[in-house]
C-alpha cells in the first residue's frame, strides 16, 4: 500500500498541545488489509501511516503537552457489488487516562472497484477516525 495516497482532505487540528507517544499497529493479522476487486491491499508498516496523520493533525513525536498513545485495532476493506466499506478502528489514550475506542467505516458506492477509488475509500476512512480523535483531544483541553 502506497501510504502517500492516503493523506486525506481533513482540516482537522488539536487546539492545544499534544504529543505523539507509542504508536502500535495492534491489528490481530498484521499485513493484509483487504481489496476492492481484482485489488489486493497489503500494508507492511501501518503505524508509520497513523503516525503521518497524527502529524497532520498538529500532533508529533517532539511536541508538547501531555503524551497520546495510538493503537491501530483494524484496517481493512469489505465489498459488496454495489458497497465498498473501509474501516479504520483506533484506541487512544491520552496521558494516564483511560484508553477509548475510534471507528470508522465510511461505506460508498463501489463504482468501478478500482485502485484509485480503494485509496480514495481509506484516506476518507482516516481522515474520519483522525476528526473523531481531534475532536475527542480538543474537548479534553484545559483538563488534566
Amino acid at each position: 500500500m502506497d501510504s502517500s495516497r492516503l493523506i486525506g482532505k481533513s482540516k482537522a487540528r488539536v487546539t492545544c498541545p499534544y504529543r505523539q507517544g507509542e504508536v502500535v499497529d495492534a491489528r490481530p493479522s498484521t499485513g493484509r488489509a483487504g481489496g476492492l476487486g481484482k485489488h489486493l491491499f497489503l500494508v507492511e508498516d501501518a503505524s508509520s501511516i497513523v503516525r503521518e496523520h497524527l502529524v497532520t493533525a498538529g500532533i508529533g513525536a517532539d511536541g508538547e503537552g501531555q503524551v497520546v498513545d495510538v493503537r491501530l485495532l483494524h484496517l481493512y476493506m469489505t465489498q459488496n457489488q454495489v458497497t465498498k466499506i473501509p474501516v479504520v478502528v483506533l484506541s487512544a489514550k491520552v496521558g494516564q487516562q483511560p484508553a477509548f475506542t475510534l471507528r470508522s467505516q465510511k461505506a460508498s458506492m463501489n463504482w468501478n472497484s478500482t485502485e484509485d477509488e480503494a485509496y480514495e475509500a481509506y484516506a476518507v476512512a482516516f481522515d474520519d477516525a483522525m476528526m473523531q480523535l481531534v475532536t475527542q483531544l480538543n474537548s479534553r483541553c484545559g483538563t488534566p
